[in-house]
């Protein structure tokens, strides 16, 4: 009961205290999701675009580079991490290994919502169907030679966290109750590439588009989004933008059977998890 209640203690004071409670204005990170179908336009983990697809979404000037990356979560089967609204992700950059890292993302409802934090990378303010979810972010860069993604060692990549004393400080007690029990979830493929609008309002702002599947193919699903990022010195036309693409994305009308968080949706079809 004592570590229960030394437990309880750690984390009220880490994300609920309003004494040292973020402030607005420390998320000046903006990012903007609009989900997508894509029909028949591209083939099961497409690794390249093609016609019909660019026909289809003719109001974005894609780059052919392809950028992939692999990424798993960590979490125990009854998710004692989302219970403190705590999510870590372990992400492979296949084209540029060099920035594979760990990220641990703290979330609230409203940035009074996070507590003491410090040191972090970003705080985030991601928008997914006009509605706002705040995140507060820490990136532990790792090397795909010492960590295989498709197959992880929980336990090397806690270690890996440690050295973040921030980030452990807000962890380890969770880590520690727990750390016979963690296990990863199914492990995505994201294809990735970079485009730009065809409106000279929008000339400037870097749209890109991601498909997410399995790497081991099952379940047998796809994910699609168009997403973009700013500052929040920028909302105005950030949100002209979001507006814009969203009314275009309608009017190509491949709807989507995924709506939302891609996090939630991988951690729904990965066995083992509540």
């Amino acid at each position: 009961m004592r570590n229960n209640l030394l437990l309880i203690g750690l984390v009220n004071l880490c994300l609920s205290s309003s004494a040292y409670a973020l402030s607005p204005g420390e998320f000046t990170s903006l990012e903007y999701h609009v989900n997508t179908g894509v029909g028949g336009t591209l083939p099961y983990a497409a690794k390249a675009q093609t016609s019909s697809f660019k026909q289809a979404f003719n109001f974005i000037e894609f780059d052919d580079e392809l950028s992939q990356k692999l990424v798993t979560y960590i979490d125990t089967p009854d998710r004692a991490f989302k219970a403190e609204h705590i999510q870590i992700r372990v992400r492979e950059h296949i084209t540029k290994p060099r920035k594979s890292k760990i990220t641990v993302k703290f979330r609230a409802k409203a940035p009074e919502g996070f507590g003491e934090l410090s040191s972090y990378r970003k705080a985030e303010i991601d928008y997914t169907k006009g509605k706002a979810a705040y995140s507060v972010s820490y990136d532990i860069p790792y090397s795909p030679g010492d960590i295989d993604v498709k197959k992880l060692d929980i336990e090397l990549v806690f270690n890996s966290l440690k050295k973040n004393k921030v980030v452990w400080d807000m962890l380890g007690p969770i880590y520690e109750s727990n750390k016979k029990q963690f296990i990863q979830t199914v492990v995505m493929r994201t294809n990735e590439w970079e485009g730009t609008l065809k409106d000279d309002r929008f000339s400037n702002l870097e749209i890109d588009f991601q498909l997410w599947t399995p790497y081991y193919r099952k379940p047998r699903v796809t994910f699609t989004e168009f997403s973009f990022k700013g500052h929040v010195s920028d909302k105005a036309k950030l949100e002209e933008a979001y507006q814009f693409l969203y009314q275009k994305v309608q009017e190509v009308g491949l709807s989507s059977g995924h709506q939302g968080s891609k996090t939630k949706a991988t951690f729904k079809m990965t066995e083992g998890f509540k």
